[in-house]
């Protein structure tokens, strides 16, 4: 019989610690004394609408956490617990359940939901609880169910296909629940929250529908109704409709891993495609103003290019006859359809298939450009960009682009950037891709030159336009513009940047003197001021790659450096950010002369250090502080103390976003390296935060992939802290760091026996064994002697693929093998 608990879970949210604490203790003894009461009387609180939310909600969560865990271990007694309950009891549990779902509270519906899943996750598999997919499909067929009950039923559905695998149900069940959901989709029948429910159970029920799918009346009904969904005005269910799709379009290449959905697409093609192509004909008149808008066309437009992407070669024949029977077309609609069907199908097909088509196709859509039509015009120039960026790259020894098409494609790019601000941003996207397609390639890099000049003078006029309403043709003109300077050919080209560098400072300078009245002004002045900071940086780059051009940017070095601290002095987060790379980039290139400009800009080093709110800012100045302390070397060393004690202080501060932590660490290795036998007097403070880190690193739940990629991230970092004090102590007092030696080759061991480590970080770990050996010498041979892994490590990384591993890794051995040998 069920207990009274509604008073004891109510406390366990209560504000006042004391009353929290004695109730969590109370529910707990509870649960330890008569667990199979505690579940049920947790259901039966549950299914209770004369009790509170609160309760209710409480009782749910705790129900749910004992019966599914992350840990495995942990899951697998929760599962052992619940299969020696008493078979009356857990028949009572799953009643309150079930008629949980016909709550009047939507929240409690919704955790029932989950509970059931999380149940059946147990029971199906093991052929208990066969009546609950008859129970809820009864749910599903009763003509006075009301919609609430409809929609809950749909999402258990959903979370019970997600818990278990299509084996442990039989054929007739898969028909019944497939049945259940698509008619749960049905617009004319049911509302928004039922559809939306019954779209996001299709998610997860596709792994049951393979047999289904073999069947052309059922595959073509259910993608019927799936691409019906994806138009739906509701953005929630089109989202999950379009998840639908994606679930079918990311098949596995190939192998027995393929889901049983992999070619559901492939089957469905001559009756999806012409649905597909149909949609792209209902656009809306202003649709090409605002790139964020979602609406028929644009939907359609998507769920083509997924298409390509799926099927490849098998698309084309199908789209092709409807681009050539619309692109000639009087009505607009029908010739922007048409370039819109090619520019989505651009990615998937073969470079053998596309070629001869778009090879024939580039002189109309060039024609295309001076279309009466805004949308056509925009489509096209989209497209363009599109085809540059996936069928133009000569370095790999292919392009659609023929030495002899440049000066026309060229000449049609300068134009149309002057036409409306949306074609023009969509230009400088083609332009964009041109460029980058000419990168890396010294033959054709040159081909673009004799245009530069012009290129780079269009974009300046283009990002100084006043007659559009925001900045994004601005953005994406300084962005094109940093593309033009990156990939260019530098010994035909250094002449063009040196005289870009003063044209970008001047209007860097402009900005200093824009009057800011309003939030929006200084918005406005941020965001032209980083822009213009991001051209610059990247100037500073290419120059500084060559000796031969690095003396044009450090005579003007002096004059970037007085307009970057004017700048920071504006205190807008977007402009600290942009100033601190490109000072970074200049610190990089002057080395230690940059040391004259420190005394005025450690004051922002230790502003943005101290920036929690805006920890990007933060980030970006630690790695900013790394790049100063490489190129300084020694002459860093007055400004140490108060940069340490900001480093050690963020490390400490649980108000500090994560992400932070570890270039934090690899900062306080490059400092180390830069002021060498010096860092003694901050080995006290920082070696034990970084042993901290490591067992940190430890604890976290790599299940989490989110926290995986952090956790790497953190030991790579550690190991590179290591390397640079181990460095930065070889000429010196190296043996300040025989302490820590043994409790860092444990931290290597751990890292080498975690299966989930990546490249880098065994790169890493390799490297800092390496910096041991050459660092201690013979201090570190005992060590190594007693290290029976380190054998198994090198052998594993130099038999790796990756040729930077097995260089690493093969230098260690040479230094691991020097002291064992001496």
């Amino acid at each position: 019989m069920a207990m009274e608990i509604t008073q004891f879970l109510l406390a366990a949210q209560s504000a006042d610690t004391k009353i929290r604490t004695q109730a969590e203790a109370n529910l707990g003894q509870f649960q330890e004394q008569n667990l199979p009461i505690f579940l049920l009387s947790l259901s039966v609180e549950l299914a209770n609408n004369d009790k509170p939310v609160e309760s209710r909600r409480l009782a749910g969560i705790v129900l749910k956490n004992s019966l599914d865990a992350k840990d495995s271990v942990r899951k697998e007694a929760l599962i052992q617990q619940w299969m020696m309950i008493d078979i009356n009891i857990k028949s009572q549990v799953k009643d309150s359940l079930l008629r949980t779902l016909g709550s009047s509270v939507a929240e409690a519906r919704h955790t029932s939901a989950q509970v059931i899943a999380k149940v059946a996750a147990i029971e199906i598999p093991r052929k208990q609880w066969p009546e609950l997919i008859a129970s809820l499909l009864n749910n599903m067929t009763q003509l006075d169910s009301p919609a609430p009950v409809k929609q809950a039923t749909l999402e258990t559905l959903g979370y019970v296909c997600e818990e278990i695998s299509h084996e442990d149900l039989v054929q007739t069940e898969v028909n019944s629940v497939l049945t259940a959901v698509v008619q749960g989709m049905n617009l004319s029948e049911h509302s928004p929250e039922v559809r939306l429910a019954a779209t996001r159970a299709l998610y997860n029920a596709l792994d049951f529908a393979q047999s289904n799918f073999e069947n052309e009346m059922e595959r073509t009904f259910i993608m019927k109704v799936v691409c019906e969904t994806a138009l739906a005005k509701e953005v929630e269910i089109r989202q999950a409709a379009f998840e639908c799709l994606l679930q079918e379009f990311e098949s596995p290449e190939s192998g027995d891993s393929a889901p049983p959905h992999s070619h559901f697409i492939e089957k469905a093609l001559p009756s999806l495609v012409p649905m597909l192509l149909e949609t792209l004909m209902k656009q809306e008149e202003d649709q090409d103003q605002d790139d964020n808008v979602w609406n028929i066309s644009m939907a359609g437009g998507t769920c083509l290019g997924l298409v390509a992407r799926n099927v490849g070669d098998a698309v084309v024949p199908l789209v092709l006859p409807f681009v050539q029977s619309n692109i000639v077309k009087t009505e607009w609609r029908c010739r922007e359809a048409a370039t819109f069907a090619f520019g989505s199908i651009l990615d998937g097909p073969t470079v053998e298939q596309l070629t001869p088509l778009v090879s024939s196709g580039l002189d109309f859509l060039l024609n295309a450009m001076k279309d009466e039509n805004n949308h056509v015009k925009d489509t096209t120039a989209w497209t363009l960009s599109r085809i540059f960026e996936l069928l133009h790259s000569p370095a790999t020894g292919f392009s659609v682009i023929a030495p002899e098409k440049l000066e026309q494609i060229v000449a049609v790019l300068l134009e149309s950037i002057r036409d409306a601000p949306n074609v023009a941003e969509k230009i400088c996207g083609a332009i964009y891709y041109l460029a980058q397609g000419y990168e890396d390639d010294e033959t054709s890099g040159s081909l673009l030159t004799p245009y530069l000049t012009s290129i780079i003078s269009r974009l300046i006029e283009a990002a100084s336009r006043t007659d559009c309403g925001d900045s994004k043709l601005r953005s994406s003109a300084y962005e094109t513009l940093n593309e033009i300077v990156r990939c260019s050919y530098l010994p035909e080209t250094s002449n063009i940047i040196a005289q870009l560098l003063p044209v970008i400072m001047s209007k860097l300078g402009e900005t200093l003197e824009i009057q800011v009245i309003s939030s929006e002004d200084r918005e406005k002045q941020g965001d032209l001021q980083a822009s213009l900071c991001g051209v610059i940086q990247v100037i500073i780059q290419k120059l500084s790659s060559t000796d031969q051009t690095k003396p044009i940017l450090l005579q003007a070095a002096d004059h970037i450096m007085i307009l970057f601290l004017k700048v920071l002095g504006c205190h807008s987060s977007t402009v600290h950010e942009e100033a601190m790379l490109a000072i970074g980039a200049l610190a990089y290139a002057s080395g230690p002369e940059f040391g004259k400009y420190m005394p005025e800009l450690y004051k922002h080093l230790e502003m943005g250090l101290q920036n929690f709110e805006e920890y990007q800012v933060c980030s970006i100045t630690v790695g900013v502080v790394g790049d100063i302390s490489r190129a300084l070397d020694d002459k860093m060393l007055p400004y140490c103390d108060g940069i340490m004690s900001h480093l050690i202080r963020n490390l400490q501060s649980p108000e500090l976003h994560r992400s932070v932590k570890p270039p934090i660490l690899c900062c306080i290795g490059d400092i180390a390296l830069a002021i060498g036998e010096h860092f003694e007097k901050y080995i006290p403070h920082t070696l034990p935060m970084m042993e901290g880190a490591a067992e940190h690193c430890v604890k976290l739940d790599t299940s989490d992939e989110e926290l995986l990629d952090y956790a790497n991230q953190l030991k790579k970092s550690i190991f590179e802290a290591y390397s640079g004090i181990l460095q930065g102590f070889k000429s010196g007092k190296s043996e300040l760091m025989v302490p820590f030696a043994g409790r860092l080759l444990q931290f290597i061991e751990l890292v080498f026996r975690d299966q989930n480590r990546d490249d880098s970080v065994s790169k890493a770990a390799i490297a800092v064994m390496g910096d041991l050996a050459d660092a201690l010498g013979q201090n570190a041979k005992g060590l190594f002697k007693d290290c029976s892994f380190c054998v198994e490590f090198l052998t594993e990384c130099l038999e790796s693929d990756d040729e930077q591993l097995k260089e690493t890794a093969d230098w260690t051995k040479g230094m691991i093998g020097h002291i064992m040998n001496s």
